[in-house]
C-alpha cells in the first residue's frame, strides 16, 4: 500500500481555497481535486503490512500532541517535481514536532523517509510548467488541526485519490 500520514482541512476550508485557486489560477493545469487537498506529515510510500502494524503501534504510544493551527497563506513553486503549492509562513510548533515525532517513528519502522526540511504545503496542482503568477486575491486560510491521519494513496481509472484509513486525535491545549 502506498500510504502518508497527514493533516486534513475541514470540508468548508477545502471548498474555499478550491473557489478562491479556480478564481485566481483560472487557467492552471493540473490542478489537484479539492477532496484530495491534505498537508503531508510524512510520506512513507509503499509499506507492507508489518510495517505499518509497527508504525501504527509507536505511533500510539508517541507522546501526546497538542491540536494547533494550520494557516495557509504562502505560495509556492517546486520546479522539479512541478508542483504548485499553498504552504505557511509561520508554521506552528506543535506542527513541525508532530512530523519530526512522526518521522522518526517511521524510520524506526524501517521505512527510510528522506532527510529533508520539513515544508507544511497543500498541493494546489502538479505538473505545472513554469510557477503561475501572483494571484490578485492573496490566499490567508486556516483551520485548527486537531487529529491526523493515515492516508492511502489509491489510482483508478479516474486519477489518485486519498482514503484515510486511520486517525488519531490531537489534545486541546488548556490555558489556565
Amino acid at each position: 500500500m502506498r500510504a502518508f500520514f497527514g493533516l486534513s482541512p475541514d470540508a468548508n476550508t477545502k471548498l474555499a481555497i478550491n473557489a478562491w485557486r479556480n478564481k485566481a489560477f483560472p487557467h492552471l493545469d493540473g490542478t489537484v481535486p479539492a477532496a484530495n487537498f491534505h498537508v503531508t506529515l510524512a510520506f512513507l510510500g509503499n509499506v507492507s503490512v508489518k510495517q505499518l502494524d509497527i508504525t501504527n503501534r509507536l505511533i500510539d504510544e508517541m507522546p501526546s500532541v497538542t491540536a494547533f493551527d494550520v494557516s495557509l497563506n504562502q505560495l509556492g513553486y517546486w520546479s522539479k517535481p512541478k508542483a504548485f503549492w499553498l504552504g505557511c509562513q509561520q508554521t506552528a510548533t506543535e506542527h513541525l514536532i508532530l512530523a519530526k515525532h512522526i518521522h522518526k517513528i517511521a524510520n524506526k519502522s524501517g521505512l527510510l523517509l528522506q532527510d529533508q526540511d520539513y515544508v507544511a504545503h497543500l498541493t494546489l496542482a502538479r505538473k505545472c510548467k513554469v510557477s503561475p503568477p501572483a494571484p490578485i486575491f492573496p490566499a490567508n486560510f486556516k483551520w485548527h488541526a486537531d487529529q491526523f491521519h493515515l492516508f492511502e494513496s489509491i489510482s483508478s481509472p479516474q486519477g489518485v485519490y486519498y482514503s484515510i484509513r486511520q486517525s488519531w486525535p490531537m489534545h486541546k491545549h488548556c490555558t489556565g
